[in-house]
């Protein structure tokens, strides 16, 4: 069964009204104000920081789904994030979904904007929970995860920023 939030950010009114930005630098106080975005990076460069009404709820579910049919283009790369008002000072990454041929260089983009974002914000940690078994332990602490919240599985990761 589909739900609205997910037929509508399919179609991208998810972020009908907003804008976008295409950089950080001279965007920063618009990027600041959003709760909820997403990102698009492909060829190891940003193409645009979307924000969204809703935070992308993500399932194990679409995540396989997106595994096996591949919708994006090859090195194309979306994540979405927010900022939940629950858990103030922490930026949440809430799902990601690439092309088949998505570059190591596309993946570690996103991780550096993710990190900008994230002081724009003045956010104590990033926090994250992988799905895909392509996203080792190794990789994840070479980015500066640490697993997290050992009580709900050992998938989830933080990186403390401050």
């Amino acid at each position: 069964m589909c739900n609205v939030a997910s037929l509508l950010s399919r179609v991208r009114i998810a972020s009908l009204g907003l804008g976008f930005a295409t950089t950080i630098d001279g965007n920063e106080k618009q990027i600041r104000a959003w709760s909820y975005g997403e990102l698009e990076i492909s060829d190891g460069k940003l193409i645009r920081i979307r924000p969204r009404w809703w935070p992308k709820v993500g399932s194990e579910w679409e995540s396989i789904q997106d595994s096996y049919i591949r919708t994006l283009p090859d090195d194309l790369l979306r994540t979405y994030y927010a900022f939940p008002w629950r858990t103030p000072g922490f930026l949440s990454v809430l799902y990601a979904c690439s092309g088949p041929n998505t570059q190591y260089k596309t993946l570690l983009r996103a991780v550096l904007v993710m990190d900008e974002i994230a002081h724009l914000r003045n956010a104590k940690a990033i926090v994250c929970q992988t799905v895909t078994a392509r996203a080792s332990e190794r990789l994840m602490n070479r980015w500066g995860y640490v697993r997290h919240a050992a009580s709900l599985g050992d998938n989830h990761y933080i990186k403390r920023l401050t």
